[in-house]
């Protein structure tokens, strides 16, 4: 779903493991606020094997899936970087999938937010053909010039609903032209507090978290967050309204990585 151009449908909370150190925030409805990050990225390792592919994968009972939609992925030889979900799976392992056209996109397994993807373990991403990850996590790089990418789905079964994402860094001006957006949502939603603490460095990022009444219907933004170093935001979700996290940059200068660490209600 997209609010305002670009949107990131994501319901975060903050709980340890997996791809970041997590803490559950409390339930202040639908209000947001700038207020310093606790969270220090994990180190920890999670088992990663080679992604496999192939069409016939079958989401098992009790998965949710992140949507992740609009976003451009730079070209990393020209000094931009992946992007990276790490998810707190009820065991290792989680299914990617591409929607639409575009340039050539690969899918590398990942355990930490900060530790390398290993190129050797990355495959190349295309529409129609699933690829499942033996891992917590995935980087998405573009493997030759800036790829926009319609949609790309990550779907597993959670252990709870908490995820680390990472937006890719660019380098200076490749958002001030063209504002830098992507759209984050997760299917099913559930009712609950959404919490999101963020840290984004030196960049100028716009986080809005909105709700969508219906298919065509009324949208209503939640709370909206802008700014650079950490960036906070938590309101209450109803569960039925699909709600939707907009991301959105246009700085000028080189646009580091936000790593925004989620929690779900």
């Amino acid at each position: 779903m997209l609010v305002s151009g670009v949107l990131v449908s994501l319901l975060v909370a903050c709980t340890g493991g997996g791809g970041g150190t997590r803490g559950r925030a409390g339930g202040a409805p639908a209000s947001s606020t700038a207020t310093p990050s606790t969270a220090t990225p994990s180190t920890a390792t999670a088992p990663s094997t080679a992604p496999s592919t192939g069409a016939a994968v079958t989401d098992p009972p009790g998965a949710v899936t992140l949507h992740v939609t609009g976003v451009t992925l730079p070209d990393t030889g020209a000094g931009g970087g992946g992007m990276r979900v790490l998810v707190r799976p009820a065991s290792p392992g989680l299914t990617v999938r591409r929607r639409g056209s575009g340039g050539p996109v690969t899918a590398c397994p990942i355990a930490s937010v900060a530790g390398p993807a290993t190129a050797a373990a990355c495959v190349d991403l295309v529409a129609g053909r699933p690829v499942a990850v033996a891992a917590w996590g995935v980087e998405l790089q573009a493997t030759g010039a800036d790829v926009a990418v319609d949609e790309v789905t990550v779907t597993y079964v959670p252990a709870d609903r908490s995820l680390t994402l990472v937006t890719p860094a660019r380098p200076a001006g490749a958002c001030a032209a063209r504002p830098c957006e992507a759209t984050f949502s997760l299917t099913p939603p559930e009712a609950g507090t959404f919490s999101l603490d963020g840290r984004a460095g030196t960049g100028r990022p716009r986080l809005t978290l909105s709700s969508n009444s219906a298919p065509g219907g009324s949208i209503s933004t939640l709370a909206t967050v802008e700014g650079g170093g950490n960036l906070s935001i938590t309101a209450t979700l109803d569960g039925v309204a699909p709600a939707t996290l907009a991301y959105r940059d246009g700085s000028s200068g080189a646009v580091p990585a936000l790593t925004a660490e989620i929690l779900w209600p």
